[in-house]
């Protein structure tokens, strides 16, 4: 195994951090909070799901394709290139690994962004992860037409 850089375990903390959070969304039942119409919960649980397990997925991948890549790497022939220094290696063989760099850091922008989204969604919806005490689960709890009860101070 090559040694691992400081990307590699960045993306093996954030990788866990990303199955840690698809695992509990995925965990969550409807049953759970009643006062949020079934299809908009789920609409929000496969959402949040679906952006850390991409999050997650490529978090994974780019430590795998790192380690192969090293690997792949160390079995090479380097011929040195004239004009570089001999121990640099060729500029063809270093483009894979900084696309794998840039997908991966766009990925990651990207699933913090759309996990943002995701939050304001859920607390939109009123979807409350912690648990409920008396009072809130009472104002959340739906009247007779079925809107959550408003306070209104007179």
């Amino acid at each position: 195994m090559h040694h691992l850089d400081f990307l590699d375990i960045v993306a093996i903390l954030l990788g866990i951090s990303f199955t840690i959070a698809k695992l509990d969304a995925q965990g969550r039942k409807a049953e759970s909070f009643a006062h949020v119409p079934v299809a908009d919960f789920e609409r929000w649980r496969n959402w949040t799901v679906s952006i850390y397990r991409l999050g997650s997925g490529m978090c994974f991948l780019r430590v795998l394709f790192h380690q192969g890549w090293a690997l792949y790497l160390g079995r090479q022939t380097l011929t040195p290139v004239p004009g570089l220094n001999p121990a640099a290696v060729p500029p063809a063989l270093m483009y894979p690994a900084m696309a794998m760099d840039a997908v991966f850091l766009g990925v990651l922008a990207s699933t913090f962004i759309r996990g943002a989204r995701a939050r304001t969604l859920r607390r939109e919806l009123g979807i409350v992860l912690s648990p409920l005490t008396p009072q809130q689960a009472a104002a959340l709890a739906p009247n007779d037409d079925g809107e959550p009860e408003t306070k209104t101070n007179d």
